[in-house]
């Protein structure tokens, strides 16, 4: 008899998997890029927990060029907003910078370990 999907045990999600949701967790609440960076230390802190220092490094690539890629998006997503639409404006512009915040947090975790 064959198990039913539902009753197959879930793995756990990946070090940068879980990295990205928690991140993306806070920055859909509307985080400043402070409070971005300060979240992107404490993700560093668990990676580092996770795993062997190579690992720590590849996850840690992975995820400044995500974040880095999502950033230039962001940006680029910033002109498209109509200027008279001040709250949504302020609104991309924080997400954007926000971004900016996670990628750079990242490349400098990545320059500390080098």
């Amino acid at each position: 008899m064959a198990r039913s999907p539902a009753a197959a045990p879930r793995r756990a999600p990946s070090p940068t998997r879980a990295a990205f949701t928690r991140l993306s967790t806070v920055l859909q609440r509307g985080a400043s890029p402070d409070r971005m960076a300060r979240e992107v230390d404490a993700v560093v802190d668990d990676l580092r927990a996770s795993g062997e220092a190579e690992d720590v490094r590849n996850w840690l690539e992975e995820l400044r060029d995500g974040f880095g890629e999502a950033a230039e998006a962001a940006a680029e997503a910033v002109d498209e907003v109509d200027p008279s639409e001040k709250a949504a404006r302020r609104h991309a512009e924080n997400a954007a910078q926000a971004m900016a915040a996670i990628r750079d947090a990242f490349a400098r975790h990545l320059q500390a370990a080098a």
